[in-house]
């Protein structure tokens, strides 16, 4: 049995996963990150305990941690990351001086990748990109089995493609990058500016309002969900241009709408792509959802 944590800024979810990479047992809460490294690190290690205790067993082989931020792999030590307050923390020590088995930690995204290569929509693939679309886009990158990391760690920035030079301003200071156009809060800031939400609040304007309204087939919404889904294309097609991957999976809660995103921008990114005679990579949607950092970050050791 192994233990994948998934740690963010609101939430933490907890699993314990067997050699199936199956969830067999499952907590979750909230990570009160403003309370500090330590706190959030022993409200951790309580969740822990008290899954296995639930679980009936103290027999775990190893523990992942995926969490967003910079990191040093070699120490197990997170050195920033904004989202969830932290700097320059060793978690894999403190973790391991509780449970004293192997910690890894990775970024959240790669986990996620781990997790559908091994259990999900990229199973069976060699080549493989997953794509979160969020607050912005994340991903991890999948080549021949193995987590593609680059020489610092960090080649999973690919909401940051650049399809608009001069475009809107990105949460880096460049000004164009793809999740400014791409990401669900783009989509659902241009659903507000075109008027598909009417009278409703910044609180209540959400993803599934959005879809209800492309459902109803709302002029507006349909004009939106083009553009929207042109520029999901654009960046997927240079993805492919550039790597050749086998499969690339959609993640993020955009990803249940499944053929309704999935058909758009297939469509589009075969008008794009610069071998159009070749067999094209499969797009497919995620199938573990909010569970694949879980059983990534579980066996993370599978794709190093």
């Amino acid at each position: 049995m192994k233990i994948g944590i998934d740690l963010g800024g609101t939430t933490v979810s907890i699993g314990l996963v067997n050699e199936k990479y199956e969830i067999v047992e499952k907590i979750e809460g909230m990570s009160h990150c403003e309370e500090g490294a330590d706190a959030v690190i022993c409200r951790m290690v309580g969740m822990i305990e008290s899954l296995l205790e639930k679980a009936g067993t103290l027999d775990i082989s190893c523990i992942g941690l995926g969490c967003p931020g910079i990191l040093d792999r070699n120490t197990g030590m997170v050195l920033y990351s904004n989202n969830i307050k932290w700097e320059r923390v060793p978690v894999c020590r403190e973790l391991h001086q509780h449970f004293h088995v192997p910690v890894y930690v990775e970024n959240d995204a790669n986990c996620a990748a781990v997790g559908e290569y091994l259990a999900g929509a990229g199973r069976g693939s060699r080549q493989m990109i997953m794509l979160t679309f969020g607050t912005g886009i994340g991903g991890g990158i999948i080549f021949n089995g193995k987590l593609y990391l680059g020489k610092n760690g960090n080649s999973n920035i690919l909401g940051h493609i650049l399809i608009e030079k001069d475009g809107k301003e990105c949460t880096c200071k460049r000004k164009g990058c793809w999740e400014c156009y791409a990401s669900t809060k783009a989509l659902l800031v241009q659903a507000k500016q075109a008027g598909v939400f009417g009278d409703l609040t910044d609180q209540e304007i959400e993803g599934q309002v959005f879809f209800e309204a492309l459902k109803e087939k709302r002029k507006t919404a349909v004009q939106v969900f083009e553009s929207y889904a042109d520029y999901v294309a654009e960046g997927i097609a240079d993805l492919i241009n550039v790597f050749d991957p086998e499969r690339i999976v959609l993640g993020g809660g955009i990803s249940a709408q499944g053929e309704v995103l999935l058909a758009p921008v297939k469509k589009r990114v075969k008008q794009r792509i610069y071998f159009k005679q070749m067999e094209m990579a499969e797009i497919v949607c995620s199938m573990l959802a909010n569970d694949a950092a879980i059983i990534g970050a579980a066996n993370l050791q599978e794709c190093l």
